[in-house]
């Protein structure tokens, strides 16, 4: 075997990718494009396929240990079989419609793009690019409405529990303090939400105190106490942030 083509089975010489992104800002549920850049190595390589993989990081509890795991949200194969010959340049421009549940970024866990060269018998390179993904409009309503209400948004971690109908292994909690335009007793507000194409469904639990996320899910019958589940249609959305807050007040006295 040559040595260019054993060096290049190592990763030594071999092609390299490198995705650039139109924009690294982006709404759930919206589009993301952008270009993937092959610079062909030292010998000829096939290229079998390259793939997008949306990938985040969420948080697993053990007792008293605390990691952070990675998860593929969605993937994308955006070519087919080709050779880069050596020193060779291709562009493939793509254009990728996010999941309407992508995880937020704002105030929560990391989210990025892995892009990856599936190369016969070599050491595939790979290239990650970070995003900030913007809350689905749905969603972006009812933080609105609670912020209306006097609500602060503290935070947005991806934590593990069941997936309720997703493949991902996690779910994403916003977290809700008043402040102090708040008219009313003291209220936390954790939110569960799942946007949905036709609307969007939301678990609320209202001053929770130390019990954590797999308590909230652990009560998924929602029958009785501070736990609340609430659809909102695309008809309700639409009538914009003060009819939600309005029935976001309502759940929140609910819990007095």
């Amino acid at each position: 075997m040559p040595l260019k083509t054993l060096l290049a089975r190592l990763g030594v010489g071999s092609a390299r990718v490198d995705t650039r992104l139109e924009h690294d800002t982006v709404r759930a549920g919206g589009d993301l494009r952008g270009v993937v850049h092959v610079q062909g190595g030292h010998t000829p390589q096939r290229i079998d396929r390259i793939e997008l993989h949306l990938m985040a990081q969420y948080l697993q509890r053990d007792n008293d240990r605390l990691s952070a795991l990675n998860a593929v949200v969605r993937s994308w194969r955006i070519a087919n079989p080709f050779t880069v010959e050596p020193r060779e340049e291709k562009a493939l421009p793509f254009s990728l419609r996010l999941p309407v549940h992508t995880p937020i970024t704002e105030r929560g866990s990391p989210v990025w793009l892995k892009t990856a060269l599936d190369i016969d018998h070599a050491l595939n390179p790979e290239d990650s690019d970070r995003i900030h993904v913007l809350p689905h409009p749905s969603l972006q309503t009812v933080i609105d409405a609670g912020l209306s209400l006097g609500l602060q948004w503290r935070n947005a971690y991806c934590e593990a529990g069941p997936p309720l109908g997703r493949d991902e292994p996690f779910v994403q909690e916003l977290e809700f303090h008043t402040g102090p335009s708040w008219k009313g007793p003291p209220r936390t507000l954790a939110l569960l939400p799942f946007p949905r194409e036709d609307g969007l469904e939301l678990i609320l639990d209202i001053d929770r105190g130390p019990r954590g996320l797999t308590s909230l899910l652990e009560g998924l019958a929602l029958e009785g106490g501070r736990r609340h589940k609430w659809l909102l249609s695309q008809a309700d959305l639409s009538r914009g942030v003060p009819a939600v807050a309005e029935v976001l007040a309502s759940h929140l006295g609910a819990g007095a």
